[in-house]
């Protein structure tokens, strides 16, 4: 299973290049944030290029839509904030859109918000008795942030082997572990180092971010294709980045991300 999260930027023509990712990257799931293009034309084109998906229930959840070519896919919780799907009966995928700080800080509230999901995820694997999980989205924050790695929140670690055991213990409370594969992106080591690029004019600013995150449960750890968790730059319809390596804002501001598991 090949699955793509893309946050389309309110493009309203978007759907060419949707569509070349799904042909040319072989993806089954797609999962968009601010999608705002024409979805009854996007499977059309989808479908033209030969392949096939359909759109699945997320009503209530504003910011996440969901299209796949699996047909065995139930709604669970449906929030403005993020959407959780149930595939064949046992596998959680949930997108997410938190939050940003583009007109301030809103640290606090993406914490309280993940502290939510985090909760609704778990009521599913235990309901499901299955830890075959994945968060993708648009987290609006770093992988070190509060959110993405607390324990009480997302506790979704750096290290592939500290993943795979069961759970951590702080102050006597259990904490179920995930892995966070997003953080081997840093740094300038391979092309691209991050989702998105900001050049803020503040003391404090990486330049890069890497917002767009794939957060696994620890059934699905073992089923990671490692060397395809990727940022995609490019489709069949050229480059999604401009002169400077940054994402070309007419498309998006930010690049897709993908991963592949071996269900």
């Amino acid at each position: 299973m090949k699955i793509m999260f893309w946050n389309a930027h309110k493009n309203k023509s978007i759907n060419n290049h949707i569509s070349s990712l799904v042909h040319d990257y072989k993806i089954d799931m797609l999962v968009l944030a601010e999608y705002e293009d024409d979805s009854i034309d996007l499977i059309k084109r989808i479908r033209r290029n030969g392949d096939f998906m359909e759109e699945y229930f997320s009503e209530g959840s504003e910011r996440i839509r969901f299209f796949g070519n699996y047909q065995d896919v139930e709604p669970s919780t449906q929030n403005k904030y993020y959407s959780i799907q149930i595939i064949n009966r046992e596998l959680i995928l949930c997108g997410i859109h938190l939050p940003s700080d583009l007109h301030g800080d809103k640290s606090r509230e993406r914490v309280a918000k993940s502290r939510v999901i985090i909760h609704d995820i778990q009521e599913n694997e235990q309901k499901l008795a299955t830890q075959k999980t994945i968060i993708v989205g648009d987290f609006n924050e770093m992988p070190y942030s509060e959110g993405c790695l607390n324990a009480d929140a997302f506790h979704g670690l750096p290290v592939y082997e500290e993943g795979r055991k069961e759970y951590r213990t702080v102050l006597g409370s259990k904490y179920n572990k995930y892995y966070n594969p997003m953080w081997n992106f840093f740094g300038d080591f391979s092309y691209p180092p991050g989702t998105f690029y900001r050049n803020d004019s503040s003391i404090h600013s990486p330049m890069w971010y890497i917002l767009d995150q794939f957060i696994v449960g620890m059934e699905i750890i073992p089923l990671l294709n490692r060397e395809q968790v990727r940022i995609i730059t490019k489709c069949g319809l050229g480059s999604l980045a401009d002169e400077n390596g940054h994402p070309k804002i007419d498309i998006s501001d930010h690049f897709p991300i993908m991963c592949e598991i071996n269900y």
